[in-house]
């Protein structure tokens, strides 16, 4: 994909706030995205999941044909309004993972849902832990020094850390939120190249809320029969790299997470996909992984039987885990521009997605069957027998 197109789609998406049942101005900034697309269709289910789907056929065929679907989540860890506590505090429920010892102390900006998607957002600070563990309390004291800013807090309000939202720095981006809205930037970016190239293929992003609280969003998706069972199903992620993924080094494609290992044929296609972008275009390079530090929303779908795969962009400061303190996220460019294209040709492989798995496997059968022509007159010539020593 075209770096300036890509960055010029992800800065506006990437630097929007977010948290769990606060992903508001990303579901807004989506359905923008999509109105501006006449070949796009939106629909939503009861919970707020978008489900964004191109359909780019001369001729529709029938509506048993398989086809692709991406996934990715809107929202990232932080804090919600719970309760005000004094004229400047506040107790603010943890949403999500993310260190709690690096917490203490640390600066947030404040957002509130009917404010403008561009708000800079209230200054506090994390004065203190309010129930749960030590290591994992359940909520949090925030002090806002400016009462009349105090007073704008209320029902409506959320949090997240006080690091910039945006910063390309060489080769790599850093980030409040890569994950996962470097996910949805990437699935975005997909979409725009498909109906950019008015590619004959039908294909979809599906886009949940509230993932880092247990997968709230997708496991709605199944609840309201929301999903097509036809498709596949590719989930994309910011993965850490401490399961062994290294930035730069391309898009993971993911074998499986902490919980489940996915469908097999599927991760067989994308690798054969991989394989044959590799010949073809320079620079594009993959990994392939197990990214076992985590687990996403594949294994929802995985686990409700739905066809799915995974991809992942090797991900830095995981949860906004630095060394000595709370830092941005950081996702490497060339990967999410080769994720995208990655995810592109998928959907374009000549007899669509069901064929790039079947070439996998042919291929692999092909490999056994060559090896086998050898080996197969020596084991028929000496087989064992019971005879005397």
């Amino acid at each position: 994909m075209d770096e300036a197109r890509f960055l010029h789609l992800a800065r506006p998406i990437m630097s929007l706030p977010t948290a769990p049942y606060h992903e508001h101005f990303v579901w807004r900034a989506v359905r923008d995205f999509a109105s501006r697309r006449p070949r796009l269709e939106v629909s939503e289910d009861r919970t707020g999941n978008l489900l964004l789907c191109y359909d780019g056929r001369r001729k529709k065929k029938n509506d048993r044909e398989e086809y692709l679907i991406t996934t990715a989540h809107m929202d990232h860890p932080g804090l919600a309004f719970k309760e005000r506590l004094s004229d400047r505090e506040f107790a603010f429920e943890r949403m999500g993972g993310f260190s709690s010892s690096l917490a203490r102390r640390a600066g947030v900006r404040i957002y509130h849902l009917e404010d403008s998607p561009g708000q800079r957002g209230i200054k506090g600070v994390v004065a203190g832990e309010l129930g749960g563990t030590e290591e994992r309390p359940a909520a949090y004291r925030v002090h806002v020094e400016s009462p009349s800013q105090a007073a704008r807090v209320g029902p409506g309000s959320f949090a997240m850390w006080d690091l910039r939202t945006w910063n390309l720095r060489g080769r790599r981006l850093h980030c409040r939120a890569c994950d996962d809205l470097g996910g949805v930037a990437v699935g975005l970016a997909f979409l725009d190249e498909l109906n950019r190239r008015r590619a004959p293929v039908k294909a979809g992003l599906l886009l949940t809320r509230a993932e880092e609280v247990g997968f709230a969003g997708m496991v709605g998706a199944v609840d309201a029969h929301f999903l097509d069972s036809k498709a596949l199903y590719i989930n994309i992620e910011c993965s850490s790299i401490l399961a062994g993924a290294v930035m730069g080094a391309g898009p993971v494609i993911r074998v499986g997470d902490r919980m489940w290992t996915f469908n097999p044929h599927l991760t067989a296609g994308l690798v054969e996909v991989a394989r044959q972008l590799t010949t073809k275009e320079a620079g594009f390079r993959y990994q392939r992984k197990l990214m076992d530090s985590g687990s996403c929303e594949a294994t929802v779908l995985m686990g409700n039987g739905f066809r799915t795969g995974a991809v992942a962009l090797p991900l830095g400061n995981y949860h906004n885990t630095g060394e000595k303190r709370l830092s941005p996220e950081i996702i490497h460019l060339d990967d999410a521009l080769n994720m995208v294209d990655l995810l592109v040709h998928l959907s374009r492989y000549p007899g669509g997605c069901a064929a790039s798995l079947r070439a996998s496997t042919e291929a692999l059968d092909k490999s056994f069957a060559d090896r086998f022509k050898h080996q197969k007159p020596r084991l028929l010539a000496n087989p064992p027998t019971m005879g005397s020593a």
